[in-house]
């Protein structure tokens, strides 16, 4: 058995300049159109934003910080600068798991867990 010890790890263009380096795809293409733009000009419900930020005050302290975050999440939102833009970003993620949470109609699902453990079931007290 004869081993070949011709073996390099030279960066591709080291050894010979003239050699370019090779094209790699893209894993994911670039689109076509303005899906960029919209997302930027919507704008989500003063409802969803207040949900986001008083959920992000509830974990961080409670419910009274969730009453202080949701109102003033709403109040920098409308504002022009990071923290407003921040605040929209916590209400677009809120609206869309608003929304994932309808079309799995989680609502019911939960509804249905909680009266299938309260209930009564034959033989057990």
């Amino acid at each position: 058995m004869a081993v070949k010890d011709n073996y390099s790890f030279e960066p591709v263009g080291a050894v010979d300049p003239d050699t370019s380096m090779p094209v790699l795809a893209e894993a994911i293409p670039e689109q076509q159109g303005t899906a960029g733009e919209d997302d930027k000009e919507h704008h989500p419900s003063d409802a969803a934003i207040m949900v986001g930020m008083g959920l992000v005050g509830w974990v961080i302290g409670g419910p009274f910080l969730a009453i202080i975050t949701a109102l003033g999440g709403k109040y920098a939102a409308d504002k022009q600068n990071k923290i407003g833009e921040s605040c929209v970003a916590v209400g677009r993620i809120a609206e869309a798991a608003g929304k994932k949470a309808k079309e799995e109609r989680l609502f019911d699902k939960l509804k249905t867990a909680l009266h299938s453990m309260f209930s009564k079931k034959d033989g057990h007290a």
